[in-house]
């Protein structure tokens, strides 16, 4: 099911707005459909390096069991991939998570996909990490990841389009859970929590804060808390990308 398909469904009142809310009174309408698949995009980094993309998998289903635990969500347990080079890829999932700690080398046709993808009303949220070799938080490899995406790809990958930090007190902050203070930070630069904005719609988000290693070990990497902050603030993008049009 693609993300347009699922919020003409929700329209239609055949899901519970995917469950969208803590579990608890206000979530006992239907219970969303099943199966609905989770992706990871799968590129080449700045270097040729064709494994960054797919560090720590583990976290990546952490995350899903927590929307499972504390909402009506029901993704399938499944980590699928998605390469930038094929739009029919792309196409299969509604929603797509960009991760890694090298920026990205995307060829004109990538973006060419990535493009057609988020205006067919596709969702990417990229978010760095920091892996292998490096010590945490090192040299910022992570801010690099920031950077290039901000200054270069995404206007690449839609042109016209405008990236701004988004508040405090945007939606994205207090869908599921209420995150007053913003983006909740696990190392590297705190640029704060970016969107993407094409014709009055958000269609990417840009997370410069290591959240996905929070869903992975954040309480052994970054202190006591930062495993819930991190999966608090990932079930707010998710279902922010999946309900807001």
């Amino acid at each position: 099911m693609n993300r347009q398909a699922f919020l003409k469904l929700i329209a239609t009142g055949g899901a519970s707005f995917l469950g969208l809310r803590a579990l608890g009174p206000l979530a006992s309408a239907a219970p969303a459909p099943a199966g609905i698949p989770w992706a990871r995009l799968r590129y080449r980094s700045l270097g040729g390096d064709t494994t960054n993309w797919g560090v720590h998998p583990q976290g990546d289903l952490n995350f899903i069991d927590h929307l499972h635990e504390n909402t009506t969500a029901r993704l399938e347990r499944r980590w699928n991939v998605a390469d930038v080079n094929k739009l029919s890829d792309l196409t299969a999932y509604p929603f797509l998570f960009m991760h890694g700690e090298r920026p990205p080398e995307l060829s004109d046709a990538e973006c060419a996909n990535l493009r057609e993808y988020l205006l067919r009303g596709g969702f990417l949220l990229a978010e760095d990490c920091v892996i292998g070799s490096n010590t945490m938080g090192a040299n910022n490899r992570n801010d690099h990841f920031f950077r290039r995406m901000a200054e270069y790809d995404l206007a690449r990958i839609l042109p016209g389009a405008r990236l701004r930090r988004l508040p405090n007190d945007h939606p994205v902050f207090h869908m599921v859970f209420d995150m007053p203070a913003g983006l909740p930070h696990m190392q590297g630069t705190p640029h704060g929590l970016h969107g993407l904005e094409h014709e009055g719609r958000i269609v990417a988000l840009l997370s410069p804060s290591d959240i996905h290693c929070g869903w992975t070990a954040g309480d052994r990497w970054f202190g006591a808390g930062k495993t819930r902050e991190a999966l608090r603030m990932g079930a707010n993008f998710y279902t922010y990308a999946m309900t807001r049009d």
